[in-house]
């Protein structure tokens, strides 16, 4: 109720309804899921973005996000919550910009670049500065609060932020509003960041798995790899793919390398279907 609330006079909602030539979201997610080979546990989740607009009366707003909600969808472990890895640092970019624009920080001179390196080239460095700079638990529970996200929280040990809590529920949710909850010029800056992102990351790992390995050049991705919380090896990927959010969330046990948790994600990517043209 709180995001309807606040967008309702100044959005316009996406409906959900599929675009000709793609498959309806519910008939993604099985797709996808039964693609990704038996080494571990997969959670799919897939919406579409919504758009800003205008003119928009409450019931109206209320009765068009029951809609957007009905027509996003996931499978059984959707719900599921995951260490975020480096799906955090989106929480943390959207954040800062959004306090910044509210007169709630001034960013620093190196803030722009220690943003865009975060996403772009998944930055641990910069990702850790930002998260001591600006309070990054107060920046997740607010980011959880504004996009209405009820399985994320910050981490248990103050610091590790790659150990923040998700589901691939709440991630689609929010890049599903993001381009209607956050400023546009901000929500702009993300995307375009995402879409940049590069074929090697800043320590070195090769970024071209999941959804940059299967979706056309150009699309807005955000990756995340991490060993090994509980025992397990996390491996995520999620993107905007056209008009559609896809989020792919992945563990697999320790014993399981890189290679082969990267292939089954990739595996489980290139079920998703190219945007029509």
């Amino acid at each position: 109720m709180l995001v309807v609330v606040l967008l309702a006079s100044v959005l316009l909602l996406a409906d959900g309804r599929a675009v000709a030539g793609e498959p309806h979201a519910a008939e993604l997610v099985p797709r996808v899921t039964a693609a990704y080979p038996p080494v571990g546990t997969l959670a799919v989740a897939v919406a579409r973005q919504q758009v800003p607009g205008s003119g928009l009366s409450l019931r109206a707003a209320e009765a068009r996000a029951a809609r957007v909600a009905a027509a996003a969808a996931g499978n059984a472990a959707a719900g599921r919550s995951f260490p975020t890895a480096s799906m955090v640092k989106l929480f943390v970019a959207e954040d800062v910009l959004h306090r910044a624009r509210t007169g709630r920080l001034v960013l620093r001179p190196d803030d722009p670049a220690l943003l865009e390196d975060m996403i772009r080239r998944s930055d641990d460095p910069a990702a850790s500065t930002l998260w001591v700079r600006y309070d990054g638990a107060r920046m997740v529970v607010d980011v959880a609060r504004r996009y209405g996200l009820e399985g994320t929280a910050p981490p248990d040990v103050p610091g590790q932020w790659g150990q923040a809590l998700t589901t691939a529920q709440d991630l689609a949710r929010f890049l599903s509003l993001l381009p209607v909850v956050a400023h546009p010029d901000d929500a702009a800056s993300i995307l375009a960041w995402m879409r940049a992102a590069t074929p090697l990351a800043a320590d070195g790992f090769d970024q071209r798995f999941g959804l940059f390995g299967t979706a056309p050049s150009g699309t807005a991705v955000k990756q995340g790899w991490m060993c090994c919380v509980g025992g397990s090896r996390h491996l995520h990927s999620v993107g905007v793919i056209g008009s559609r959010v896809v989020v792919l969330l992945s563990e697999v046990p320790r014993s399981t390398g890189y290679a082969a948790a990267r292939a089954a994600l990739t595996s489980a990517a290139a079920a998703i279907p190219p945007p029509p043209p």
